[in-house]
């Protein structure tokens, strides 16, 4: 057992073994963990973002993948909106709007919603589109975005590339044989390199070239990006995604195996295993080994209960329940405590970051305007307002794109450092529980521990204009006819407070975009303490009072009470075995790797 699958599917087993009762009143709480742990494995992605320069081959790439023609493609540069592939029993689409609307469409519908022709520089206000598909490759959680071929002469294209890129577990990046990679593609390369861990080089089109040509092409390239950016481990993967999907139409497996795509699926399918899929792995088997044991603690409890004379058991309970009552205060407490952290990340953090990048950052993207408008003296005021326009878009992207970044790692490691320090308390308050149940009924219980990560659902992408108005289209042409000087003036003033204007609009929407973040991790994190401490609570008095109840029913009761109790905890401790055997792969699987 060493794929992902393998241990997704044990881990998915030893859930239904739990879920099955054999006649066991399992707990409304441990039923509800384990449906969250099953929803965990079911539903969580890999997300695999597809970029490159326009006409790289990337919707080609992925056509052939799925083994099918479903996303458009054409000998122009033609995808402009973000499309994110999903597993799905059936082919459909749904397109999601920037206003949070959504509309389901056939596929064959496709093209009016995601390239440049059915929908020219986004007028539909398209956020992004989902297609399902029954790939095998989907199926086990990989999630594939398409996205807008850089470089071409579509800025916003560019700016619709990047949105994605929050979400990415890995890059595919698309060159070609022929040409070999370019400058733009190099400076591309060192943006993305900000975001993302994990890039992986596919150089398409490799049946364009002989053997000799490709293997200079390939070394050539190879040189050229690990100069760029400082990689001494690039490994560039040759196909050709054209002959692939070919191959595939036609069910023609020698031509697939010898387009070089499934040898490089094998190593990307490898390295989602390694870098997340044992992560979303060992969190699974962890939550599961936690309510297991939760669980044990219950049935421990009960069964030493009912062996007790009931007025003693009584005495017991009611003092157990008394001190229960500060338990219940100082988890208030800890809540109030939560909430002023949060606050004071969000001023101290995040507010003062946002105020002092606007400090600094402003006088250096004048200066940059004013150094681009003094190199373009001698443009005409038609090409220099069109200039000025692509300039303010390429300079708002390349300011905030690392900065975001940087500031993503600070409040990360912030929340980290909170979240740790309350997860603590969580733990050591559920142990104390345990332990005063311990003194109070005579037994040992098991401790319990658990964990919180940074929510990644951000909200934030590049939004460079509004829809101009009627009155702002005249008024710009009317500026453009004016004497050069007088047009220039007016230009200048214009796209500068252009400049200002967008700088700070995203400076508030990246604010907000953090802000939402933390927001839901904080919500994540309360709810987490509570769960800890309560589900512990629960499980005990879960025990207490099937216990009480079965001691007044009679010896019978009893009896077939403990008939009960033995088979669930044989289930339990196979469970325990399980999970063992279970964490043993997954942790042999993270030394290999």
């Amino acid at each position: 057992m060493s794929s992902y699958k393998e241990i997704r599917d044990s881990i998915t087993d030893i859930i239904r073994d739990l879920e099955s009762s054999d006649g066991y009143p399992i707990s409304r709480s441990i039923m509800e963990g384990l449906g969250e742990v099953k929803r965990k494995l079911e539903t969580e992605n890999f997300h695999v973002v597809v970029m490159g320069q326009f006409k790289r081959g990337k919707t080609t790439f992925i056509n052939a993948l799925l083994g099918e023609e479903i996303l458009p493609s054409s000998v122009v540069p033609l995808t402009s909106i973000n499309t994110v592939l999903r597993y799905g029993e059936k082919v459909e689409a749904v397109v999601h709007f920037l206003d949070g609307n959504t509309r389901e469409i056939g596929v064959a519908a496709l093209p009016d919603f995601v390239t440049e022709k059915g929908n020219p520089e986004n007028h539909l206000k398209v956020r992004y589109v989902e297609v399902f598909h029954p790939s095998t490759f989907l199926r086990d959680g990989v999630c594939l975005v398409d996205t807008p071929g850089t470089g071409s002469t579509y800025l916003h294209n560019d700016e619709m590339a990047y949105s994605f890129l929050e979400h990415a577990d890995a890059v595919i990046f698309m060159l070609s044989a022929d040409p070999p990679v370019s400058r733009s593609e190099l400076d591309f390369l060192h943006r993305i390199r900000t975001n993302v861990r994990k890039v992986f080089f596919v150089q398409n089109k490799v049946d364009y070239l002989g053997s000799e040509d490709l293997e200079e092409s390939l070394a050539f390239n190879h040189k050229v990006i690990s100069d760029a950016v400082d990689l001494r481990d690039v490994v560039i993967h040759p196909l050709s995604a054209k002959a692939a999907l070919e191959a595939a139409l036609v069910g023609d497996e020698l031509r697939l195996k010898s387009s070089g795509l499934p040898e490089f699926m094998a190593v990307l399918e490898q390295f989602l295993m390694k870098e997340k899929g044992k992560l979303l792995l060992e969190s699974c088997a962890r939550k599961l080994r936690r309510l297991v044991e939760e669980e044990f603690a219950s049935l421990q409890l009960e069964t030493a209960l009912l062996d007790q004379p009931l007025e003693e058991l009584e005495r017991k309970v009611s003092s157990f329940r008394e001190q229960m009552e500060y338990i219940r205060r100082e988890r208030e407490e800890v809540r109030m405590l939560i909430r002023g952290d949060h606050e004071r990340l969000v001023r101290d953090l995040l507010d003062d970051e946002v105020g002092r990048f606007k400090r600094e950052q402003t006088g250096p993207l004048l200066g940059r305007f004013e150094d681009f408008l003094e190199e373009n003296a001698t443009l005409s005021a038609f090409a220099l307002d069109e200039a000025l326009s692509d300039f303010i878009r390429t300079q708002i992207m390349e300011t905030f794109i690392l900065w975001r970044h940087v500031q993503e790692e600070r409040l990360s490691e912030a929340f980290r450092s909170m979240a740790g320090r309350y997860m603590e308390k969580a733990n050591a308050v559920a142990n104390r529980i345990l332990e005063i149940a311990g003194e109070h009924f005579g037994l040992t219980l098991p401790r319990l521990e658990t964990e919180i990560v940074l929510s990644d659902e951000g909200e934030f992408w590049f939004k460079m204009e509004d829809p101009l108005t009627d009155l702002e289209v005249v008024m710009g042409a009317i500026t453009k006819m004016l004497p050069k000087g007088l047009s220039r003036r007016l230009i200048r003033k214009k796209r500068r407070e252009e400049l200002l204007t967008l700088f700070d609009r995203h400076c508030g929407r990246v604010r907000y975009d953090f802000f939402l973040r933390l927001q839901k991790s904080v919500d994540v994190l309360s709810f987490r303490v509570d769960e800890v401490i309560e589900g512990t609570l629960q499980a005990i008095e879960g025990g207490i009072e099937k216990a009480l109840s079965e001691i007044k029913e009679g010896a019978e009761a009893r009896r077939m009470a403990r008939d009960k109790l033995a088979r669930r905890q044989m289930c339990l401790t196979e469970a325990r075995e399980k999970l063992e055997t279970v964490m043993g792969h997954i942790t042999a699987g993270q030394s290999a790797s």
